[in-house]
């Protein structure tokens, strides 16, 4: 069911300082009252998602369990920015199967990316293309700046690939906020950067990492095919990680 928009955007900041309070409390008691809180608000916004979040982070209050519940605020900011998103609220994504412990890969973790792009077919060749290199692992979605803005601070995500021209807060927009409260490396995947442009000039006075250009316009169907080597080169030089090891 649609969400009221105005409602969420007097919502949204609301419950992620709320969650913010839960993730910092440090006795039980502070932390049981910004659990009611989040879950007053979530009733009142007839968010079943949150509300099943909220309820199931009770059982980190006893016995107190800080990181549980820094985990737990983590997770309902990133619900949060999700149903903000798509303007109703979505099911809580399953987290995958855990592997046995004796089957655990033993090499470093991948590093974490977040991929911001208005258009839902461009945000899936960027994770399919960095599928193909087993150093990254996409661990979020954002379909404009402002919902960005919020899964960074939710996920703390090691590297960003990151669209130029969206509605309510366009790429430049979300390096400017990045400029002041800091962030990790960006990479602008972008038919807006071409080289010399003034976006692009600009993006890199902002201090991006990398730009790639979308192959055949803002939807560009061919991403991976004629630019998904370079996007991964870019991603890989950004996050730090050996360039010639690229797939």
């Amino acid at each position: 069911m649609s969400l009221d928009r105005d409602l969420l955007e007097a919502f949204l900041p609301e419950f992620r300082a709320e969650a913010s309070r839960l993730g910092d409390a440090t006795a039980q008691p502070a932390a049981a009252r910004a659990l009611d809180q989040l879950r007053g608000m979530a009733a009142a916004l007839g968010a079943a998602s949150l509300m099943q979040m909220t309820e199931a982070a009770g059982a980190a209050l006893d016995p107190f369990d800080p990181v549980a519940l820094q985990a737990a605020a983590t997770a309902l900011v990133a619900q949060a920015a999700a149903i903000g998103a798509a303007g109703a609220d979505v099911p809580v994504a399953e987290a995958p199967p855990e592997a046995p412990t004796e089957a655990a890969p033993s090499g470093p973790a991948p590093c974490r990316v977040l991929v911001v792009d208005d258009s839902a077919m461009m945000r899936r060749l960027v994770r399919e293309t960095l599928a193909l290199d087993p150093d990254f692992a996409v661990v979020g979605e954002a379909p404009d700046g402002r919902v960005a803005l919020a899964m960074l601070q939710a996920l703390a995500p090691d590297l960003t690939m990151l669209d130029i021209e969206m509605p309510e807060l366009d790429g430049l927009g979300v390096l400017r906020a990045l400029a002041l409260s800091g962030g990790p490396p960006v990479v602008v995947v972008s038919s807006a950067a071409r080289p010399g442009s003034a976006v692009a000039i600009e993006a890199r006075r902002l201090g991006v990492a990398g730009i790639v250009a979308k192959p055949s316009g803002a939807l560009s169907p061919d991403l991976r095919q004629r630019q998904g080597a370079a996007l991964l080169r870019v991603a890989r030089r950004a996050a730090g990680l050996p360039v010639e090891a690229a797939p």
